[in-house]
């Protein structure tokens, strides 16, 4: 392995860049004693650097680093960024920087453009068109599974790669998809930059990326200034209705968040848990303080100015864009958030307030959320060059405040773990893991294992288990994965998923039930907390109960009855919902990689479908409607909420719903005086007044008139199509010849 270097980065350490200033204080290996230096002028470095100098983790970083895996672990904000540049700036190939989230790859992008001006591309699955053309430039930002998706493919850029950033390495201890890309790097031999804020088992982690120089880091270049306090302290404002301890909880905390803020500061307010921070919210909403969310899971009263937020996963994406705008603007001071805001998007606040519980059982106690968590939310506290110092507020429920010190002491000193060792919550992954190892290794599979962190942990019997089942079931013959397995591999659909996609449709479940194992990536847990309240919920899950029937628990225990609920459109009848929620807001890209599945599924034979079903598949799961009515949504700038009710006035009306890629003309010929029929769902559905319905009429004939010359049919579906099944030839056709394609294919 060669000698490895260990440094820590003291806290000591000091920065400022007006005027220019700092010191660099670290302790080297075991040595004991505190090295002092002067930062490196960044000028001597590389004139493109927008700073005077390198700061104390950048400035070491430069020193120290001489090639190989590195692996640094440093507070958020900390300048880790430019790490990456300086670890990237002088070699000759490609380079890659993966990160966890399509935000984070964007955000990323536009920084390393400042030193690569038109030599940096993205890569994050959302446009089909990726995958038919090669990335030119030196720098690929990616997404952990577009990266993945090329390391298993062979595609022909990634034998260019000379090194990979792996930002948010800690995110392999939430999501094996990342296990399987440093794994790749391992076989490989390619050297990684490997990130991280502060985390625990760092010698665990180091060891298995077989790290040259490993930085550990206390030093933030703005100061926190940590304060413990009890919940209890804080009187609850005006409870809700309904009294619960979840609701008391809610007012305590609404009381922490304008009781500890100064005049003019931006604060996040962290809830361990989506329900008690929507109760936050709407006892603001009771306070008469304005609320910027729009799908809500409660009625709220329109017209204040915004003066507060919750983002978490639920939030639909554009609303979720507009309060990180407004957030990042000033525009908005305070934020609700949960864990996803603090391994998102930078937004940095002056003051961030986190709330810790407790829960003790004999096995012992967890704390929710976790400390790895806690440590990454405290990074959002301190804005460089706005403010001097960043404050966090941990406020704990079920213990003392000493414990939670202790526990986040002694938290770092826990094992490095990844989600595929809690393999028996995750047969999916390890299902995966092992077909991989059969396709690089073939009869030395073991060798594959034994580059990953997690199969030394698995042990050798819940191995050969799995293994049986991947024979028993087609995916493995003697050493070498079938046209079954290596379906999976190419698709990434686990092979446990895609059973019980085959067992679904032997049981002749729904077609839209039957194709939800295939987006396995997805939860679709949430869109019921939003419509639970409502009279007619019960009403509707009715007919999505009746429809998976056949299923039995399965299609419960991953969330189908959500999907066939949004796929069928009931959404639209919820006044609340002014835009799918969660995930199911931003599920075009999921609808055209499942397209592409479909169509090798029916080209192996195991699934025998319609080319023109599978494209109407396709419009129901990204705009959510059953896809019996799937060409509505093919009208430009329809939409999900509108395309649901015109589809309520067909059935009303009694017309046939026209095909997709029909002319929208014809269909405008049969829907002529259509107006107060929708008029009418507006209002009952909507509860919009008489005036708003009739502005929302209006803007809805303009669409329907704007596209009178045109074809109901999604154009990024309709090319997807086209290059799944011709190739890159089809970025050629006209759109009428694409439409000839589509029912020229059976």
């Amino acid at each position: 392995m060669g000698e490895v270097v260990n440094v820590r980065l003291l806290a000591e350490s000091s920065y400022s860049l007006n005027p220019p200033s700092g010191k660099l204080l670290y302790i080297l290996g075991r040595e004991g004693r505190v090295r002092e230096e002067d930062l490196i002028p960044s000028s001597s470095v590389d004139p493109l650097i927008p700073y005077p100098m390198l700061n104390p983790l950048q400035t070491l970083f430069y020193k120290l680093y001489s090639g190989g895996t590195a692996l640094i672990a440093s507070p958020t904000s900390s300048g880790k960024s430019l790490l990456a540049y300086l670890f990237m700036k002088d070699l000759k190939g490609r380079v890659v920087y993966t990160a966890p989230t399509r935000a984070l790859v964007r955000e990323k992008a536009v920084e390393f453009r400042r030193y690569y001006p038109r030599d940096v591309e993205m890569r994050t699955g959302e446009s089909v068109i990726e995958n038919f053309k090669n990335p030119r430039g030196k720098v690929v930002v990616s997404t952990y599974e577009h990266l993945a998706y090329a390391f298993r493919n062979s595609a022909s850029w990634i034998h260019s790669v000379e090194a990979v950033v792996v930002d948010e390495v800690h995110q392999a201890s939430k999501r094996w998809i990342l296990e399987e890309v440093i794994t790749a790097c391992l076989r490989k031999d390619i050297p990684m930059l490997c990130l991280s804020a502060t985390l625990p088992g760092i010698e665990d982690l180091s060891r298995w990326v077989d790290a040259k120089l490993v930085i550990e880091s206390a030093w933030r270049p703005v100061p926190l200034h940590r304060d413990v306090r009890r919940l209890m302290e804080f009187e609850p404002v005006v409870s809700l209705s309904e009294g619960s301890s979840e609701e008391t909880m809610a007012g305590r905390l609404f009381n922490a968040l304008f009781s500890l803020r100064n005049s003019g500061d931006k604060v996040i307010l962290f809830v361990h848990k989506k329900s008690l921070g929507w109760k936050i919210l709407e006892l603001a909403n009771q306070e008469k303080v304005g609320i910027m969310n729009q799908t809500l899971p409660f009625d709220a009263e329109e017209g204040r100015e915004p003066e507060i937020a919750f983002h978490n996963a639920d939030v639909p994406k554009k609303e979720r864009e507009e309060i990180e705008e407004a957030f990042r603007n000033r525009n908005l001071n305070t934020l609700i958030a949960t864990q996803t805001l603090a391994y998102g998007v930078n937004l940095p606040a002056d003051r961030v307030i986190i709330m810790v519980k407790f829960i003790k059982k004999p096995e012992g106690t967890k704390i929710m959320p976790d400390s790895l968590d806690i440590l990454q939310m405290e990074g959002r506290a301190g804005r460089l060059g706005i403010k001097e110092e960043g404050y966090s507020h941990l406020i704990v429920y079920g213990a003392k405040g000493e414990e939670l010190q202790r526990e986040l002491r002694e938290s770092l000193n826990a094992p490095f773990k990844t989600a595929l060792m809690d393999y028996r919550n995750n047969l999916d992954a390890l299902s995966f893991f092992l077909l991989l190892a059969h396709m690089y290794e073939g009869k030395n599979y073991k060798s594959y294992l034994k580059k990953t962190y997690s199969f030394a942990k698995v042990g050798n019997k819940t191995v050969e288990q799995v293994e049986e089942f991947l024979r028993e079931r087609g995916y493995l013959q003697s050493y070498t994965p079938t046209d079954k397995g290596l379906f999976c591999i190419k698709t990434g659909i686990p092979p446990t998923r895609f059973e019980e996609f085959l067992r679904r449709k032997s049981a002749l479940v729904d077609l839209m039930a039957t194709v939800r194992p295939l987006l396995h990536m997805r939860k679709f847990e949430s869109l019921f907390d939003f419509l639970k309240r409502k009279e007619r919920f019960e009403q509707d899950m009715e007919i999505v109960r009746g429809l998976i029937l056949p299923c039995g628990k399965g299609c419960y225990q991953d969330n189908t009855d959500q999907f066939l609920f949004y796929t069928k459109g009931l959404t639209a009848r919820y006044a609340n919902v002014k835009h799918p929620p969660g995930e199911f807001s931003y599920l075009a890209t999921d609808a055209l990689h499942l397209m592409r599945n479909l169509l090798e599924i029916k080209a192996q034979g195991f699934y025998t479908l319609k080319s023109m079903d599978i494209i109407k598949i396709a419009h129901s799961v990204k705009y959510g409607i059953e896809h019996e009515y799937a060409s509505l949504v093919g009208i430009k700038g329809i939409g999900h909420i509108r395309a649901n009710l015109l589809k309520e006035v067909i059935l009303e009306v009694g017309i046939t719903p026209p095909d997709v890629c029909s002319p929208t003309e014809e269909f405008l010929e049969k829907l002529s005086g259509f107006e107060e029929a929708l008029l009418e769902k507006f209002i009952s559905y909507r509860e919009f007044s008489q005036e708003k319905a009739r502005e929302e009429l209006k803007k809805v004939s303009i669409i329907l008139q704007n596209n009178a010359g045109g074809y109901m049919v999604d154009d990024k579906i309709l090319l997807a199509f086209g290059l799944f099944t011709v190739g890159a030839d089809a970025f050629r056709f006209k759109k009428s010849e694409l439409i000839q394609l589509l029912r020229e294919v059976s």
